[in-house]
């Protein structure tokens, strides 16, 4: 028995030469599968951008076709099956439309080259199980219930293909019945085993990419923690132009402790998060926020003049002193004191961080709720200190 059918042709006909060429035929294909699954953890493991993924991931199974295409089971005259509908209903279903559409292009591609009588019947086949597998993933993909129930839908919904065989008419019954049969057989065959590997695969990877971003993300706040800005800021895009820059803004909010010894940490946490939200409402999208820890956050804002910068620094600090935390039938206000450092180039992030806690410092000393803004000596002279209060 073959694991797996994906292309249907009546054009072919040789008869089977033993029940060890079908036997070698299966083993061939699991071997084949099993290639594949290590492929696609290689593939998760190396390549970050998703279009690229999308791409390496059709490609993979599009050669998987066509190599099952280029030495198909030959059951019989006019009976020859080979695992492209298997390979396209999988890539579809399980890896998304992208990755299916990839893979079904080389098919059909691949088909036409061919050439012969039955090339719609074959085509059609693999159009039809690209449906099937479409169908599949908007209907049970993620939802509950047993893995193999799911698995075994999934093979039988891939083998609408065998639809193809009446294109041309009522196919006598000693040709349908064994090719109708070992269509459904092999594709749920295929489908049991791919699912199972690929998605256990791809979940281990998922929660191993979750477990790093859980490494590098504030729990409370969903902000990055300190690790996470030290890993990101190095390769945070460049800026352009000779006037715009980086910036970096480091606060803390004003008498937190008392906050906390006054109402709680509960409340010390609810103002955690509520001047995460204020603060993160007047970022850009490509901003980096982060909390260091306690209650003390930094931001990098790149691409940026001075006087762009200068406004973001004011705007957040306003935003978090206009209102306040609800507890108890009260308001618990906040504020928060910012340092803030102004520079041309891309410096080391210990050492701007240095500075700016230095300018944090000076804004807590000239009586808090305030912003100090300063810049480095390498940008233009008149830009100066300056300082906003409340």
């Amino acid at each position: 028995m073959a694991v797996g059918i994906a292309g249907i042709g009546m054009e072919r006909g040789s008869e089977m030469d033993d029940i060890g060429k079908l036997f070698s035929t299966f083993v061939d294909a699991v071997a084949l599968i099993l290639a594949l699954v290590l492929v696609v953890s290689i593939l998760h493991r190396k390549f970050g951008k998703p279009w690229l993924h999308v791409v390496l991931m059709g490609g993979m199974f599009s050669f998987a076709l066509v190599v099952s295409m280029s030495d198909p089971i030959q059951l019989g005259p006019g009976k020859i099956f080979d695992m492209r509908g298997l390979m396209i209903g999988t890539a579809v279903a399980l890896l998304g439309p992208a990755a299916g559409l990839i893979t079904l292009t080389t098919g059909l591609a691949y088909r036409f080259s061919i050439g012969g009588a039955g090339v719609w019947v074959g085509t059609s086949g693999m159009v039809l199980a690209f449906a099937g597998g479409l169908a599949w993933r908007y209907l049970f993909l993620g939802r509950p219930g047993k893995m193999w129930k799911h698995s075994f839908i999934l093979g039988v919904m891939i083998s609408i293909q065998a639809l193809s065989f009446f294109i041309n008419g009522m196919p006598p019954l000693d040709r349908l019945v064994p090719l109708m049969s070992y269509v459904l057989v092999t594709n749920i065959l295929g489908s049991l085993l791919l699912t199972y590997l690929l998605r256990g695969e791809l979940s281990f990877l998922s929660e191993a990419e979750a477990s790093k971003i859980e490494a590098n993300t504030d729990h409370l706040t969903g902000l990055l923690n300190r690790r996470g800005l030290d890993m990101i800021y190095p390769k945070f895009a460049d800026h352009s132009g000779t006037n715009r820059g980086w910036a970096l803004l480091c606060f803390d909010i004003d008498h937190f402790k008392q906050i906390n010894d006054s109402h709680g940490h509960a409340v010390g946490d609810d103002v955690l998060k509520y001047v995460t939200e204020k603060v993160g409402s007047n970022l850009r999208p490509n901003d980096l926020f982060a909390r260091l820890g306690g209650d003390e956050f930094a931001i990098v804002l790149c691409n940026i003049d001075r006087y762009e910068a200068k406004r973001i620094a004011q705007r957040c600090r306003i935003l978090v002193a206009e209102s306040g935390v609800e507890h108890a039938g009260r308001t618990v206000k906040a504020s928060i004191s910012i340092g803030a450092i102004w520079m041309l180039d891309h410096s080391d992030i210990d050492l701007i961080l240095d500075e700016a806690d230095k300018a944090l410092y000076a804004a807590k000393s000239g009586g808090r709720n305030k912003v100090v803004f300063k810049a480095r000596s390498d940008a233009p002279a008149a830009l100066g200190s300056l300082q906003f209060a409340m």
